[in-house]
């Protein structure tokens, strides 16, 4: 099955999340997403220091400024807004490859999104879209700290880890999708998601 504009008349919707109605579950997910954070950060910097295993205890100037440039406020919240804006990108880029539309980009209480409120895609699609950004962001900063100077390396793992805890709105709705069927349907209207199912006549 391929993604569509139509939704096929045999198909109803049998539920939906709605992150901006649900308030109940947005602090949920913000408060599993602060757990999540730190049980990814352990989990990454454990592969940190099987990628350097040198660091931190290397010693020189490389490092010290590493960990200075670290300590600044401003440094941290332009990491943390420049992995925000590429994790909704690449979920952009996802929606655009399947459905050769340009994707909608927006803001809510609580996070950032990307939709394509006007398709339905399959499972399988729509799951490579909603966790595309865990994955690739992850594996290649993984890549990017076995290679870049001592420096770098606490701000790329910090990029990798907050990308990891602030993907758990696309895990949660894509577990939930995962126990279904293979001809489910989603539509991603950014802060609403919706799942159809074929008609049991």
């Amino acid at each position: 099955m391929k993604p569509t504009k139509t939704l096929p008349e045999n198909y109803t919707i049998a539920w939906q999340v709605d992150m901006k109605k649900d308030t109940r579950l947005n602090w949920f997910l913000q408060i599993a997403g602060l757990l999540w954070f730190v049980i990814a950060g352990w989990a990454l910097w454990q592969i940190v220091i099987l990628l350097r295993p040198g660091y931190p205890v290397e010693i020189g100037s490389e490092i010290i400024d590493g960990v200075m440039l670290l300590a600044l406020l401003p440094l941290v919240l332009l990491v943390i807004f420049v992995t925000l804006f590429v994790h909704e990108l690449v979920h952009g880029l996802c929606f655009w490859l399947f459905s050769r539309e340009k994707p909608a980009f927006g803001l809510g209480p609580g996070y950032a999104y990307a939709a394509a409120p006007d398709w339905f895609f399959p499972k399988t699609r729509y799951l490579v879209i909603g966790l595309s950004p865990l994955v690739t962001l992850t594996v290649a900063g993984l890549a990017a700290i076995a290679a870049v100077p001592s420096a770098w390396v606490a701000i790329v793992f910090l990029s990798i880890v907050f990308n990891a805890g602030g993907a758990i709105g696309d895990m949660y709705v894509c577990m939930r999708i995962g126990c279904e069927s293979r001809d489910v349907l989603v539509r991603d209207n950014g802060d609403r998601f919706e799942i159809y199912r074929p008609r049991v006549e």
